[in-house]
């Protein structure tokens, strides 16, 4: 017999097809494209809203928060607090027709989708507080070994006294 035996890699897969699960799930990023396809921004400025979107999602998957909306709603919440957050010029919506019209694309409700864009505002603001202490907690700790004196390392093993 020629065929080489199978992998238990190679057995999941056939038992999954076997079934015909699909595993792959959908989550926030599918849909970001769809969405914005369907807003009117200015072509220069798609990309950045796109990046600072997928930053969004990322920081709403760390967050327990967000476990119970749906990946549609968190990424068009995410790309609300985007285009809030940089104040782009929107087809001359202000920051409630933005929120009302994205909630006419992904056909989801307008309290809802308010209160998913607020709690990632609040979390990147969170973020970003904790980042901010983090930092002047390392800017405020003396330098290791004496201050800003560079530290001098033996070159030869027969420097080193043991």
């Amino acid at each position: 017999n020629t065929l080489s035996p199978l992998t238990p890699q190679h057995w999941e897969l056939l038992v999954l097809e076997k079934l015909k699960w699909d595993l792959v799930s959908v989550i926030a990023n599918d849909f970001l494209p769809h969405i914005l396809h369907q807003l009117p921004l200015p072509p220069d400025r798609l990309e950045l809203v796109k990046k600072h979107a997928q930053t969004f999602i990322a920081l709403c998957a760390t967050d327990f928060t967000f476990v119970m909306y749906p990946p549609s709603m968190v990424a068009t919440g995410s790309i609300g607090a985007a285009i809030h957050g940089l104040t782009l010029p929107l087809g001359g919506l202000s920051g409630e027709g933005v929120t009302e019209l994205l909630a006419g694309i992904t056909g989801t409700e307008l309290d809802c989708l308010k209160a998913c864009q607020e709690q990632i505002e609040a979390a990147l603001a969170e973020s970003l507080k904790q980042a901010s202490h983090s930092q002047q907690e390392l800017s405020a700790k003396p330098a290791p070994y004496g201050g800003s004196q560079p530290t001098s390392t033996p070159t030869d093993v027969t420097d080193v006294n043991l």
